[in-house]
This record gives C-alpha cells, structure tokens and sequence, in this order.
C-alpha cells in the first residue's frame, strides 16, 4: 500500500479498499546527536506506519520530511522551512490526496517539533469547506501498562526525549548499520540547566530546546538495544492500528464538519 509503488488501477483498488484513508507519515532532517542519522524520526514513523498497515489497511503517502525544525538549523543538514510554506505545502499536498480519492487523510507525526504545528494545521483546516477531514496523530505515545511491561524487560532511564535510548534503539532495529554508538560521549545528554526561565511549561521561546539540549540528545542512549526498539515500535503500531480502525468506521467527524460549514454560510446570510 506505498503510495509511490502502486500501479494506476492497483491505486483505485486501494483507494476503496482501505475505505479512503491515507496516512502521510510527517517526520523531518535533524540532527539526532553524532550516533543516528538525520532522518531518524522520517524512518521511525514510516517504520511503524508500514508496521500498522499489515493490520489495519490504508495507503501510505512517501516520505513527507518538511517539519518544523527551525531550532535546530544551525547544524548541517537540516532543512528548515518557513512556516508559512509549511503550512501552505502541507494543504496542498492534503488536497491532491483528495483529489486522488481520499476523504479522510492522517497526519502520523514521528517528530516532537510537529506536535504545535500539525495541531493548528488541523484546526485551520475549518477555514473553509471541506469534503475531507485531516486528523493529526502522534505515534510515540504508550500507554502506562506497555511502560510497565517494556521497563520490566528492559533497563531504561526515566527521562525520554531526542536521540535517546528509544529512538537509538528503534533506528538500532530499522537500520543497524546507520548507528555509530562510539560515537556519543558520556554526558552529553544531560539538560544543561539553562533554560530554567521557560522550566514552569508555560513559558516558551523558540530557542529554548538548544538552551537545554544543545547536543540535541535528551535521554540516555547508551541503554539503548535492537530489541527494545522492535518492541517499542511494535506497541506503536498496535495504538496506532486501533487509531486508524476508530477513524475508518467513524463518519460523525465528517458528519459534523458539513453542518458546522453549512451553519457557517447561513450565519453569513443574516
């Protein structure tokens, strides 16, 4: 179901055998410590998206790698957009989704920095009518029990974060050969303090992750394993799956965006 290894008609077939659902798997270039590459949350998102459409079936759009990054484009290799022409490429790529027969359309996030974004991207989509509705989704997310069941497996630190044990340890599972483990120095992980200003979770400024993590690693990745990552991408993919089934039978978010759209032009009308 890749989008880009499809045929014509194997793509009109899936358009309605996955009851027109695409996922567009959102991760972006960064720099992930001197230990993992640059795509590291591109490759961890498709790994988990392709993961979940063995299950619950849908069509998955290639490699989307134009996140918000803007804090981190001062290290080589990354690439960092303006946010208006994210959000304006980001809409039009949603609309030749639909016009390619989809009407409802996930936003799988595998990068932190996505989460403020992709969260108004999906509000502006009620700026004007839509026949499609677009759902954002962010793919790390464990439930308190899976927690359990994998620190009971595993030594893992408490703090999670960036290049971190999780995602050296899924990049460990997806691409072994990619992870350069003596590369890391012992410590550098370590939040420096400096941001203690914005420390309250109310305050923010868009320099305040360099602040803190300015090696851009949060979380102990020495503790990291291939077969951690397996099974954390395979709990990921089971939230996921359960995710996409809810969205596939659920019509009452299109249901509700047509009235509120119609209830939109008879307000205009007084």
């Amino acid at each position: 179901m890749l989008w880009e290894n499809l045929t014509v008609k194997q793509f009109e077939d899936a358009v309605l055998s996955t009851k027109r659902v695409c996922v567009v798997p959102i991760g972006c270039l960064e720099k992930h410590g001197d230990h993992l590459p640059l795509g590291t949350d591109m490759m961890i998102a498709r790994a988990i998206v392709e993961q979940t459409a063995e299950t619950e079936p849908f069509v998955i759009f290639p490699y989307y790698i134009f996140g918000q990054v803007s804090e981190v484009k001062h290290f080589a290799g990354t690439v960092a957009l303006s946010g208006e022409m994210q959000m304006r490429l980001l809409l039009e790529v949603c609309k030749e989704i639909r016009r390619n027969g989809f009407n409802k359309i996930i936003l799988a996030n595998g990068h932190g920095g996505n989460n403020h974004m992709l969260n108004y991207f999906v509000q502006t989509m009620l700026d004007e009518r839509k026949d499609y509705a677009v759902y954002s989704y962010d793919l790390w997310g464990l439930s308190p029990e899976q927690h359990r069941q994998l620190e009971s497996t595993y030594v893992t630190p408490g703090e999670y974060g960036h290049a971190d044990h999780m995602e050296t340890s899924e990049i460990m599972h997806i691409a072994p050969e990619l992870v350069y483990m003596d590369r890391l120095n012992d410590g550098e992980w370590h939040c420096t303090g400096r941001g203690q200003l914005l420390a309250d979770n109310k305050t923010a400024a868009g320099i305040h992750w360099y602040m803190e993590y300015p090696n851009q690693i949060a979380g102990d990745p020495s503790l990291a394993s291939a077969e951690y990552g397996k099974d954390y991408i395979a709990y990921c993919a089971d939230n996921f799956a359960k995710a996409v089934h809810a969205i596939k039978h659920d019509e009452s978010v299109l249901t509700l965006q047509t009235q509120f759209f119609d209830r939109c032009d008879d307000v205009s009308k007084i």
